[in-house]
């Protein structure tokens, strides 16, 4: 700068004002140019730094998709296994030696209680609040705000339908006790009424709701849950291609 000034100065001290006015446009092109080569390069950084963390967002996004992958294909085949076993008990039906104790034991053996349905969001939640998801791509963003939807009305009906097999199952319970009753039960003669065989009828039926009710419920859940791995598995390829190696 202290040699910028000394040319200046001997130029104007020289009469050369046409050489001045020349080497003064040199000079405000030159302050330009590195403007532009400054603003270039903070751009350049800007970008690395919104490609690395798009990156790392992808490779999250990743983790939570493949762990959600994998936990749709266990419980559809929980749900899928149960529903067949159901499906298979109801041919007791048919037999006319059937017993009310033969029905209980068969009802009493199927699970009664489901795995709750939850999903890994906390990338996709993240990415919302700080509103970083503008960083997404928009097709790709599109599809993960549809996913998530789905996931949430998937949980939504679930608990719904979950929540009707529960009020049956604790219908159920004041008709049988506990097994525990049922078994100090054995040498009291003069608590007969308290006996889970004078209630038989009453707890078969309630029983069969509730299998009936979850069945029903795991049926519908694993349609959302098959249509969810699909999803899943489009996502994971979009995202896949964008990942740097």
């Amino acid at each position: 700068m202290k040699l910028f000034r000394k040319i200046r100065r001997g130029l104007l001290l020289k009469g050369k004002f046409g050489n001045y006015l020349k080497y003064a446009m040199g000079e405000i092109i030159l302050v330009v140019i590195g403007i532009l080569i400054a603003l270039s390069i903070n751009n350049w950084n800007e970008q690395r730094k919104e490609n690395n963390k798009r990156q790392d967002y992808y490779h999250q996004l990743l983790d939570d998709l493949n762990r959600d992958l994998k936990f749709t294909n266990s419980i559809i085949n929980e749900f899928e296994n149960y529903n067949q076993n159901y499906l298979n008990n109801l041919e007791n039906y048919a037999d006319k030696n059937v017993t009310l104790d033969k029905l209980y034991d068969i009802l009493i053996k199927l699970k009664i209680t489901s795995s709750a349905l939850t999903f890994n969001s906390s990338t996709m939640e993240s990415l919302l609040n700080s509103g970083d998801i503008g960083l997404i791509d928009p097709v790709l963003r599109n599809k993960l705000i549809d996913l998530k939807r789905l996931q949430e009305l998937t949980i939504k009906r679930f608990d719904f339908t979950n929540e009707g097999k529960n009020q049956i199952v604790q219908n159920a319970s004041l008709i049988m006790g506990s097994p525990q009753m049922q078994e100090k039960l054995k040498e009291q003669s003069q608590l007969q009424s308290l006996k889970m065989k004078n209630n038989m009828s009453k707890l078969i039926l309630a029983l069969e709701a509730t299998h009936r009710w979850k069945y029903l419920s795991q049926i519908e859940a694993v349609d959302r849950l098959k249509l969810m791995q699909t999803e899943l598995s489009d996502i994971i390829k979009i995202i896949n291609k964008k990942v740097k190696k």
